[in-house]
């Protein structure tokens, strides 16, 4: 019945729990990481002060803004990558070092996801970005957006921030190079075949560990990234953004977000590994029956 499909299966559920429980967190890095210091949005003094300024202004459903193109996006590209990412593996396993697999497999996999799936995160950050002091919303809601993208800015416009998105698919293949090594590691350690059922414990363990490992060593793209789309900001190009965070906020700004990103895209990504670990063993129960 999923025959061939069960990682697809996986990374949908997976990227579908973990948007709903990790949102929130999104929002907030989102909003810290385009904190600049412009006159033109709320000036965030901490984390803390983020959220009780969004909830006291829309309650806790602006927490949510943005989720609509997020709850689409996120399942898609996970559910994506990792059904293409096993299958190019397969492919090329044999002709080079499982490492050095993982890492090359994992990039241009996520080079593939990534040009399929910007737009819309292209659309979740600026409805992110749509602040409680701005009066009338520049946005309704994702339709709206992608519409107004197109009318004035052109498919270009939804492809904004997709040059350092390319840095993220290094993150992401980081990640996965690790994660997998680590289950590798563990089935050795087990005398049990490669890609067998492990505990949830596991799994938990190793998709924290590889997710902090990721972002410590790629976060600043992120901050880039985020700027970049930012409708209420002036940026011409990618060097644009890194000459004037470097100017105005030091090497630290590069870094603005990075705590909640930690706090956030850990949760997030035990809570995407393991349903999708799970959910792709109940798709294969299913082919065996």
């Amino acid at each position: 019945m999923f025959s061939g499909y069960e990682h697809l299966i996986g990374g949908l559920a997976g990227g579908f729990a973990s948007t709903v429980v990790c949102h929130p967190f999104d929002l907030l890095r989102i909003r810290y990481s385009a904190n600049e210091g412009s006159s033109l949005r709320p000036q965030y003094r901490s984390y803390l002060h983020a959220a009780t300024s969004i909830v006291k202004a829309n309650g806790i459903r602006g927490l949510y803004q943005g989720l609509s193109p997020n709850i689409i996006a996120a399942p898609l590209s996970w559910g994506l990558y990792f059904q293409i990412y096993h299958k190019i593996r397969a492919r090329v396993e044999p002709f080079q070092n499982q490492n050095v697999n993982n890492l090359l497999v994992g990039t241009g996999t996520g080079v593939v996801v990534l040009a399929m799936t910007n737009p819309f995160w292209v659309v979740k950050t600026r409805l992110c970005l749509q602040y409680e002091n701005q009066g009338v919303r520049k946005y309704s809601g994702m339709i709206d957006c992608y519409r107004k993208i197109l009318r004035y800015e052109g498919w270009m416009g939804l492809y904004k921030g997709f040059i350092p998105g390319l840095v993220g698919t290094v993150n992401g293949a980081i990640q996965f190079a690790i994660y997998n090594y680590l289950k590798d590691w563990r089935c050795r350690l087990k005398n049990i075949p490669q890609d067998s059922p492990l505990e949830t414990s596991d799994y938990l363990l190793y998709s924290c560990l590889s997710k902090i490992l990721s972002t410590l060593l790629t976060f600043p793209y992120q901050v880039v990234r985020t700027r970049q789309q930012d409708h209420n900001a002036d940026y011409k190009g990618v060097i644009d953004v890194l000459l004037r965070t470097y100017k105005g906020e030091g090497i630290l700004g590069f870094y603005k977000g990075a705590l909640i990103a930690t706090f956030k895209q850990t949760p997030n990504a035990i809570v995407t590994y393991v349903v999708y670990e799970h959910a792709r063993r109940i798709a294969e129960s299913f082919n065996n029956n």
